[in-house]
């Protein structure tokens, strides 16, 4: 029983050992943490200082704009977009090119308008500056809840009908009485 007895009691003593061990190396490291590498600071006298005369000057900036305007709203707190009605022409379709490439061989062209266009038609018009021309057209499809596109410009063996060179390009879109007109230029090699 003795040797039982000694057994217990040195794996206690180590169990309290292996204790105090992780307890002195986990204050060391903490310690050392603490030591090597400082908590930043978050408020900086400058920075607290500057803070501060920056908000005295805006309250001050805010007093007299508000004398200004007689209690009225301060008009630099609307954004300009909201103040008034757009100024674009409602009888012009607002359309840009979301594709303009040359793949494989084959001319893609996509173009997008942002409003809601039931029907249509969109003209491609091609030509270079020695007066190669291409033309083509497309329907008008709705391409979102709030968009129109056409319904695209796909030419399949592009070398076959234009030469190598750069080409500008115009795709004119007609929906009952609004019409839009997009540029770009598209190079062939």
């Amino acid at each position: 029983m003795t040797k039982k007895k000694q057994k217990n009691q040195k794996s206690g003593f180590n169990l309290l050992y292996i204790f105090a061990i992780l307890v002195f190396v986990a204050g060391a490291t903490f310690l050392c943490l603490s030591i090597f590498a400082p908590a930043k600071k978050t408020d900086d006298d400058t920075s607290s200082n500057t803070t501060t005369k920056e908000t005295e000057k805006k309250k001050e900036d805010d007093k007299s704009e508000n004398k200004d305007d007689n209690n009225s709203e301060n008009q630099d707190k609307t954004p300009k977009k909201y103040e008034e009605p757009s100024e674009t022409d409602p009888s012009k379709i607002n359309a840009s090119i979301t594709k303009n490439e040359i793949s494989n061989g084959r001319y893609s062209l996509r173009v997008t308008m942002y409003e809601l266009l039931n029907e249509g038609t969109c003209k491609l018009h091609m030509e270079s500056s020695n007066g190669d021309t291409l033309d083509r057209s497309a329907n008008v499809i709705i391409a979102g809840p709030d968009s129109s596109a056409c319904e695209g410009f796909d030419v399949d063996n592009i070398k076959s009908y234009l030469n190598s060179g750069s080409y500008d390009f115009t795709v004119t879109i007609n929906s009952g009485s609004k019409t839009g007109s997009v540029n770009g230029t598209i190079k062939v090699d």
